[in-house]
C-alpha cells in the first residue's frame, strides 16, 4: 500500500515543466513579431527551449509541439482516457505486474527507418537515467523492459498497480541517432530532428523558429489532414504567447485563466474550453469533534451552494465535479446524486447532530474516536438518516424501529422481575431518547449545540477564486446558523496552517496525477476509515477495466454517504484558435494541438 501511494506521489510530479527563460523575460513582443505570411501556415509560438530532445525537454509549451513529432505508446484522449498509440496489441498480467505488446507493423522514423522495440527499451532507459525529467516520475514503477524480435516487449513492473498502462504515454526516441551520446550531445538540435508522429522537422533555427511538415508516411493520414505546414516562433515567455495570437501573429495558443478575458466577445478568435487538471475542493479538519460528526458534515455539504461558487466564484471557468477525476472519464459515476445544495435537509441534519452529539458525549469510550466510530454511530440510525430526504420513508421504518424498542422492552421487563424501581425509570429515560428523532428536536436546542461553534475557514489570499468561494460558503454556513471566520493567508502561511491542521475548513487545490487514479486525493484527506482503505487498496490492485469501474462506483458513493470532503471541481483550460482557422482540437493537459492536422484554413 505504502509503495503504491508513493508511486502516486511521484506520478504527481508528471508533466511538472517550467514555464519560461528567466534570462529572456525582459525581451518585449515586438522582438518576437513573425516575418513569415500569416496565411502560408498555421502558426504556432513556443517557449525558446534549451533542447527540443523531448525526454530531456523541461518546458510545457515545447512539449505540446513536440507532441507533433513524437508519438508514445499509448496517449491520453480528450477525455483522458487511455487509447493506445504506437501499440496493436497488448495484453495485461493478472496480477499487474507485466504487460506484454506489440508494436504496429507500419511506424516509421522521419528518416524512413522502422520504429522497433529496442527504440522502446532505449527510451525508458534514457528516462530512467535522467531524474530531471518531466517523465521519469512515469518509469519509476518499471523494473525492466524485455524485447522479443523487432516489434514484441515485454515490460516488468515492481509493484502490482491497476493504472500501469497509463504511465506509458511518454514520447519514444530513436535510439539509433542517440544512443551512445553524451548529455551535452543528447541536448544539440540536431541530434533531435527525426521523430516518428504526424509532422516532421522540415527546419529548425536556433532560439528562432522552427518549421513543421506533414509526414507522408504516417500511418494515420486520411483525407482530412490538412496539408498545411506548421511555423512554430520561439517567444520568451507566455506573456509573449498571448499578445502574438492577440494581434494575430499567432495561429493557436494555450492561454492561462487570468487572459482569457482578453479574447472574450472578440469576433477574430474562437476559445476550445477543456478540462484540465487543477482539482478545488474543501478540506475538513476531523480533529474538530463537530467535523468529525457526519452529520454535521452532511449538514454543511448541503447548505454550501456548489453550483454558485463555480458560477459567481469560478466565473463559470470550472466544471462542477463530485469526484477528483475528469467528469467525461470512463471512471467518473455522472449517474450518482451529489449531496446538492438544500438549506432544509442542512437544517434537519443539524437537529440530527444535535442527537448524534449528544449520545457521544455520553459514550467515554467513543468522545475521542476517530471518524469512523462517529459515522458508525449515525449508522446506527439509518432510518433516521434517511428520513431527511425521504420523509415518508422515515415514518414506515420509524414505526419499526419503535416496535423493536417496545418488545424488546417487554422481554427485558418479564426476565428483570426484581429490576428496581430506580433503574426502571433509567431504562424508561433511555427507551425515550432512543426514540426521539430529529423532528423531535427543537430550534433552541439546535442554536445551543451552535453557540460555541465558530469554523476558521482559511484560504490563499492569492488565489481569487477560492476566495471568493471561501466567502460564498461563510455566508451559507451563517444562513443555517453556523458562525464562521475566514482567514486570507500567503501560500507560506496556508502549507503551516495545514501542517499544524490550524483550521476547520481549507479550501485547496492540486493537480490531479496523471493517471486516473484519484486515492491521491483520497489519502491526502485526514480522513480515517478502514472500509475506505480497503476499497482503495482494492482500486489499486484491480485487473480489469470493469473492475475498476466497478470499484471507483462503490468509492464515489462512499465518499458521498460520509461526506468526507467538498468538491468544487475541475478549473477549465483553454485554447485559443484564429477564427480564420476552421475545426476544433482535441486537447487535453498532455496534448493541446491535438487534431492541429484536421483544421482546415480561410
Amino acid at each position: 500500500m505504502k509503495k503504491v501511494v508513493k508511486l502516486i506521489s511521484l506520478l504527481l510530479a508528471t508533466m511538472v515543466f517550467v514555464t519560461g527563460c528567466k534570462s529572456d523575460t525582459d525581451v518585449k513582443s515586438n522582438e518576437v513579431k513573425t516575418s513569415k505570411k500569416t496565411s502560408e501556415y498555421i502558426n504556432l509560438t513556443m517557449i525558446r527551449a534549451s533542447t527540443i530532445n523531448p525526454i530531456l525537454n523541461t518546458d510545457k509549451s515545447v512539449s505540446y509541439v513536440l507532441d507533433l513529432v513524437y508519438d508514445s505508446l499509448f496517449e491520453l484522449d480528450e477525455n483522458y482516457n487511455i487509447q493506445p498509440k504506437l501499440v496493436e496489441s497488448y495484453s495485461i498480467s493478472s496480477n499487474n505486474k507485466k504487460i506484454d505488446i506489440t508494436l504496429k507493423d507500419n511506424i516509421k522514423w522521419h528518416d524512413g527507418e522502422s520504429l522497433t522495440a529496442k527504440d522502446v527499451k532505449y527510451t525508458y532507459e534514457l528516462i530512467n537515467e535522467n531524474k530531471d525529467s518531466a517523465y521519469n516520475s512515469l518509469v519509476s514503477n518499471i523494473s525492466g523492459i524485455t524485447v522479443h524480435g523487432s516489434k514484441k516487449l515485454t515490460i516488468n513492473f515492481k509493484d502490482s498497480y491497476a493504472f500501469s498502462l497509463e504511465t506509458l504515454i511518454f514520447p519514444i526516441v530513436s535510439k539509433d541517432k542517440l544512443d551512445g551520446l553524451k548529455t551535452d550531445e543528447l541536448k544539440l538540435a540536431k541530434n533531435n530532428l527525426v521523430g516518428s508522429g504526424a509532422y516532421k522537422i522540415k527546419k529548425y533555427e536556433d532560439r528562432d523558429y522552427m518549421i513543421l511538415e506533414l509526414n507522408s508516411d504516417y500511418y494515420d493520414l486520411n483525407k482530412d489532414n490538412n496539408k498545411k505546414e506548421v511555423y512554430v516562433k520561439m517567444v520568451p515567455d507566455t506573456e509573449s504567447q498571448t499578445e502574438m495570437v492577440l494581434s494575430l501573429d499567432s495561429d493557436i495558443s494555450k492561454v492561462t485563466l487570468g487572459s482569457i478575458s482578453k479574447f472574450t466577445d472578440n469576433d477574430n478568435f474562437v476559445i476550445n474550453k477543456y478540462q484540465g487538471r487543477n482539482y478545488d475542493y474543501v478540506l475538513f479538519n476531523y480533529d474538530n469533534k463537530y467535523l468529525n460528526n457526519l452529520d454535521i458534515r452532511k449538514a454543511i455539504s448541503f447548505a454550501v451552494d456548489r453550483k454558485s461558487i463555480i458560477k459567481d466564484a469560478y466565473s463559470d471557468r470550472a466544471k462542477l465535479s463530485n469526484f477528483p477525476l475528469n467528469s467525461t472519464s470512463e471512471y467518473y459515476d455522472s449517474d450518482l446524486k451529489p449531496l446538492s445544495y438544500n438549506t432544509e435537509n442542512a437544517q434537519n441534519y443539524l437537529k440530527k447532530a444535535v442527537l448524534s452529539l449528544d449520545n457521544t458525549d455520553n459514550n467515554t469510550a467513543s468522545s475521542k474516536s476517530n471518524d469512523t466510530n462517529s459515522a458508525d454511530s449515525t449508522d446506527n440510525n439509518k432510518n433516521d438518516v434517511n428520513s431527511i430526504e425521504n420523509t415518508k420513508s422515515e415514518d414506515t421504518n420509524k414505526v419499526a424501529s419503535d416496535g423493536n424498542i417496545k418488545n424488546n422492552t417487554e422481554q427485558t421487563s418479564n426476565n428483570s422481575e426484581d429490576t428496581t424501581a430506580k433503574n426502571n425509570t433509567s431504562t424508561d429515560k433511555t427507551n425515550k431518547q432512543e426514540k426521539r428523532t430529529f423532528k423531535d428536536v427543537t430550534h433552541s436546542e439546535v442554536k445551543e449545540m451552535l453557540k460555541d461553534i465558530t469554523f476558521k475557514i482559511i484560504v490563499n489570499k492569492n488565489n481569487t477564486e477560492r476566495v471568493k468561494a471561501a466567502n460564498i460558503i461563510s455566508n451559507n454556513l451563517e444562513a443555517i446558523g453556523i458562525k464562521t471566520e475566514i482567514k486570507d493567508l500567503t501560500e507560506d502561511d496556508m502549507q503551516k496552517a495545514l501542517k499544524e491542521k490550524d483550521y476547520d475548513l481549507a479550501l485547496i487545490g492540486c493537480e490531479l496525477p496523471a493517471v486516473s487514479d484519484a486515492t491521491y486525493v483520497l489519502n491526502k484527506l485526514g480522513y480515517s476509515d478502514k472500509k475506505l482503505d480497503k476499497y482503495i487498496t482494492q482500486l489499486q490492485n484491480a485487473t480489469s477495466e470493469e473492475e475498476i469501474k466497478s470499484i471507483y462506483k462503490t468509492i464515489q458513493k462512499y465518499v458521498k454517504e460520509k461526506a468526507i470532503f467538498i468538491s468544487f471541481g475541475i478549473l477549465n483550460d483553454y485554447v485559443v484558435l484564429n477564427g480564420r482557422l476552421k475545426g476544433e482540437l482535441n486537447s487535453n493537459d498532455f496534448d493541446v494541438y491535438s487534431g492541429i492536422d484536421k483544421i482546415k484554413m480561410d
